[in-house]
């Protein structure tokens, strides 16, 4: 069998600067479709879903590194240089902080997740598809349209879910070795929100820039 790293990551020659940033996009919506499957799933499917999200997360980081060697020998301007690698830097965070997610929810070994935190997860889904999609504008980056106008709305909308599942946490109550796992993986998942949110933000300024 070919291993994970592998089958995501072959050897091959170099590729373009921004074919790069959709592959690393593409495993954005990777990760987030683990991040959903793990959030939806009991303590056992979680142990063996979870360490999908830490390959992930290290092929990210080497996807990192790999565009910060291209950058430095384009000729792109340092404003924009230093924009695309923060784009790409963003994107391997919010992987890691799905892992964070994984770590928290197998760690404290919790059952069943609030329904507002599954449907959080699914717009982190949706902004994951967008960013696939903006990613194969950067070199046309006038061209991106309302994306981050898009994942802005899913990042309001997502936000709401994760007030509503504090909500029925604490309503609910329980034992505080409970709750307080609770409340770190929900706050776990606004942080990822937080952070799609800010890679959509960052490819903004480059089309302002551009304009």
């Amino acid at each position: 069998m070919v291993p994970f790293f592998s089958r995501l990551l072959p050897h091959r020659s170099e590729r373009p600067l921004y074919d790069l940033f959709a592959e690393l996009a593409e495993l954005l919506v990777q990760a987030s479709d683990t991040h959903s499957k793990l959030l939806g799933h009991g303590y056992r499917e979680r142990t063996r879903i979870a360490p999908r999200l830490h390959e992930q997360s290290t092929v990210a980081e080497e996807l990192c590194r790999r565009i910060a060697e291209r950058l430095a020998q384009s000729l792109i301007t340092p404003y924009e240089a230093e924009l695309l690698y923060d784009f790409a830097l963003t994107i391997a965070d919010t992987i890691d902080a799905m892992e964070h997610t994984a770590e928290l929810l197998v760690a404290s070994r919790l059952g069943q997740l609030p329904t507002p935190l599954l449907d959080a997860a699914k717009g982190i889904e949706r902004a994951a598809e967008l960013t696939v999609a903006a990613s194969w504008k950067l070199d046309g980056i006038r061209e991106l349209g309302d994306y981050y106008e898009q994942v802005r709305r899913l990042t309001r909308q997502g936000e709401r879910m994760v007030r509503k599942a504090l909500g029925e946490i604490y309503t609910r109550g329980g034992a505080t070795q409970e709750l307080l796992p609770l409340h770190d993986v929900s706050e776990s998942v606004r942080h990822t929100i937080s952070l799609q949110e800010r890679v959509a933000r960052i490819a903004d300024l480059l089309r302002v820039k551009d304009a």
